[in-house]
């Protein structure tokens, strides 16, 4: 079963709810506490994005320069290009 809340309607509980102005105050504050946690853990730097977009070379002992020439003289030009289908039931 699925089931979709909107904020309004989580709102409207709160209001239906006999809450003190205390508890209304430690609801706003924890809710904002875990808004400010979630948003900290969630940013990363500019190094941490991109080692996590090229962690694959990270122990690679090779210079950029070598990796580069690696890739150029890896390519195949004027090859026949061998298409593999992505269905599973073509796949021998």
């Amino acid at each position: 079963m699925k089931v979709t809340i909107s904020l309004d309607g989580v709102l409207s509980f709160i209001h239906s709810l006999s809450l003190s102005a205390s508890n209304k105050r430690w609801l706003a504050e924890n809710l904002l506490n875990e808004a400010k946690q979630e948003t900290t853990s969630q940013a990363q730097s500019y190094d941490e994005f991109i080692e996590s977009m090229c962690g694959a070379w990270n122990d690679d002992p090779r210079t950029t320069e070598e990796i580069m020439a690696d890739i150029h003289h890896a390519r195949q030009f004027n090859g026949t290009r061998c298409i593999m289908s992505l269905n599973s039931d073509d796949r021998q």
